[in-house]
């Protein structure tokens, strides 16, 4: 099949997720997931109408740099606010240091032969993903929704810039490390300076030419995304922290200003075309039926999947003095909820050689699980604290399975608390 074909498709797909998500019954999944979905559909693994060959192949790629140059927009700490989060900052590490633990037993019995990659993947937190998700619940300006941005911050950050280390550095030495600090300083002092350069009349200028034919300002920001993604390249680190790293000086510049028109059209370009086209192409070189038809690959599913949880449900804690009990759940569940950097990392751990293909498959496999079903058990749990009702089917399982883990979460607080108090169990 010829490239333009194979592009074709993916760009009906890309156009078709959308359209899938405002039916009733996809209308609570996220569109990256059924573009992920799709793309195993016209992949290999089971239609065989696309390869990752070739120029689809880079475009993927390229749709990686895009999707971390949006992240980069969307970071505004002021919206968030100081308190979320510091105490975001202190769940992820703490989060961290459990996924390390749990990274180390797996290695121990043999199931991964690079645990550190697997620990920074398991506490990562899809930021981008759960800005709709709480701005549709109402909940974004709540004391709740900033605490959820706070944790999701740190776990988009942390994760992104330790995995760039790491997979820059595994094999490497002393002087790549040196120019590592280089380019972070060089990337802190790029940042300052933007938001010093920042004017009205600096703005308006961008404003204005944003509706000259040529639209510079558009190339102009293309050409701070590549610059910087090539500086990275060229310094021995991965791309991501690059392309993150332009959109925060993007971000700096126009943000909250007349100029924010840049920002939104940078925005549909990557969400239009390129974004979707990461996820296609992910998905097109998903391999389901090594996932599926292995019973250690599902097992591998199954304990991920819980991993994510897990590893999230101790550092919940820390928000006792700052949210109500009820909330602490459905935090736990949505700080849970990942697949972008998931996949990002994954893809690129597996190129490296730094991950096996089959831990990075059931890694994606979980992230899908994450975005399609604790965001929902998350707002239901939240609804039954404030007395509301499931309607429909769907729900009221969902719900039953929210009530459980719920008691299950409650009795293994109590047998901790007890423990540590030196009581005997009831």
């Amino acid at each position: 099949m010829s490239e333009i074909h194979a592009l074709f498709i993916m760009a009906f797909i890309a156009v078709l997720a959308p359209l899938l998500t405002r039916l009733p019954a996809f209308a609570r999944t996220p569109a990256v997931v059924l573009e992920l979905l799709l793309g195993i559909l016209i992949g290999p693994s089971i239609l065989g109408l696309v390869t990752s060959q070739g120029a689809i192949g880079f475009l993927g790629q390229f749709g990686l740099i895009f999707l971390l140059f949006q992240a980069g927009f969307e970071f505004n700490p002021e919206e968030i606010g100081a308190g979320p989060l510091r105490l975001g900052a202190a769940a992820w590490l703490a989060a961290f240091c459990l996924s390390a633990l749990f990274a180390s037993l797996l290695y121990m019995i043999g199931v991964l032969h690079s645990p550190l990659l697997i620990a920074l993947v398991l506490p990562t937190t899809a930021f981008g993903m759960l800005l709709p998700i709480l701005r549709e619940s109402g909940n974004l300006g709540s004391p709740f929704g900033r605490h959820v941005l706070g944790l999701a911050v740190a776990g988009e950050l942390g994760p992104l810039v330790l995995a760039s280390i790491v997979l820059a550095h595994q094999h490497h030495h002393l002087h790549e490390t040196i120019l590592t600090v280089v380019f972070f300083a060089f990337a802190v002092a790029v940042i300052v300076a933007a938001k010093r350069l920042r004017s009205r009349q600096l703005t308006g200028v961008i404003a204005r030419w944003m509706h000259d034919r040529s639209i510079l300002p558009v190339r102009i920001a293309l050409l701070i995304l590549l610059g910087f993604v090539s500086l990275a390249n060229e310094l021995g680190m991965e791309l991501v922290l690059g392309a993150y790293t332009a959109g925060m000086v993007i971000a700096m510049l126009v943000r909250d200003t007349q100029a924010e028109v840049l920002e939104n059209r940078l925005m549909s370009i990557g969400s239009g075309f390129f974004v979707p086209l990461f996820f296609i192409t992910s998905g097109v070189e998903f391999d389901l039926p090594g996932l599926l038809t292995s019973t250690g690959s599902v097992a591998r599913l199954i304990l991920f999947c819980a991993g994510f949880f897990l590893i999230r449900i101790v550092p919940v804690r820390l928000y006792k003095a700052v949210l109500p009990e009820k909330d602490l759940l459905p935090l736990a569940l949505l700080s849970s909820t990942t697949l972008p950097l998931v996949v990002a990392v994954t893809f690129l751990g597996v190129r490296s050689g730094d991950m096996a293909p089959e831990n990075a498959h059931a890694l994606v496999g979980a992230g899908v699980v994450t975005v399609t079903i604790f965001p929902i058990l998350a707002f239901l749990l939240r609804a039954k604290g404030e007395g509301a009702e499931p309607e429909g089917v769907v729900a009221v399982v969902v719900h039953r399975a929210a009530d459980w883990a719920s008691a299950q979460y409650a009795r293994a607080l109590g047998f901790v608390a007890q423990k540590v108090a030196g009581k005997p169990e009831s």
